[in-house]
């Protein structure tokens, strides 16, 4: 790729958010206002959880910021979309919750590598109501994973302005990533997880989380290698296509070059 972050971006680690383990409403709210605060600001969020509960006051707070529709692109196996678990809004929940924001619209929702057998019946059943897009990684491994995004993009993209990104370690093959809470076989291999997120990445993205990485799981780090790994490639994806940093936009179809922002922030 030959970019390297520390010449192009201002990079800074804003710190942990405080959150309340007992209480998920009163932690959405903190999670909501500090990165809101960090994308009023200008800053690009890269949010590291944590569970996929997190999902949801990500959303909610960047969409206020983005004047028409966000689109969300969300790899993962399970498909997070039911409207409670166990009486509360947790991390199997985010894209019910998240989809109900005005300019959040289901339609604009694609959940791609779905397929764990941790299946939900009620989020399948949310999914197909608000018609929101499913790739399986049946899907994945018909059409193949450049196919499956540019299905992914088109249907993300479609009447948006700005697109978020989510990224759930469990997505990839169980024997790659243990450190994680819901391990699934059959996943996504890392390569093609990597070329998925830096396709989605050079369309240009309004934030994104990296969630379910359990370091007390994990072997030899590899899971939070690959999690920071992802962070990176897509980091450098922005910053080679212009839209952070400090490069010009590259030039497409003869398109005029504009100039890219200079903004980079991250919260973990």
């Amino acid at each position: 790729m030959g970019v390297d972050l520390y010449e192009e971006l201002n990079l800074c680690d804003a710190g942990d958010i405080f959150v309340i383990p007992s209480n998920l409403e009163k932690s959405f709210d903190q999670i909501d206002g500090a990165v809101s605060f960090i994308h009023e600001k200008g800053v690009f969020p890269v949010v590291i959880g944590g569970d996929h509960s997190i999902g949801y006051p990500d959303v909610r707070a960047i969409a206020p910021h983005i004047d028409g529709r966000v689109g969300i692109i969300h790899l993962d196996r399970h498909i997070d979309m039911q409207e409670r678990d166990m009486d509360e809004r947790m991390h199997t929940t985010p894209w019910f919750h998240a989809t109900n924001i005005p300019n959040a619209p289901a339609s604009n929702l694609v959940q791609m590598g779905i397929g764990g057998w941790y299946g939900s019946r009620p989020g399948m059943k949310v999914a197909r109501e608000r018609r929101s897009t499913v790739i399986t990684i049946s899907d994945v491994e018909e059409l193949g994973v450049e196919k499956a995004v540019e299905i992914a993009l088109e249907c993300a993209w479609k009447d948006a302005d700005a697109v978020f990104l989510s990224f759930d370690i469990d997505s990839i093959d169980a024997g790659f990533v243990p450190g994680t809470g819901s391990p699934e076989p059959g996943g996504l291999l890392p390569r093609e997880a990597l070329k998925a997120l830096r396709m989605v990445a050079r369309e240009g993205i309004c934030g994104m989380e990296v969630v379910e990485i359990a370091p007390p799981y994990d072997v030899s780090d590899m899971t939070a290698q690959l999690g920071c790994r992802a962070i990176m490639d897509v980091l450098g994806t922005l910053v080679e296509e212009g839209h952070l940093g400090k490069r010009p936009k590259p030039s497409r179809d003869r398109e005029e070059q504009r100039p890219a922002e200079d903004a980079l922030g991250g919260t973990s």
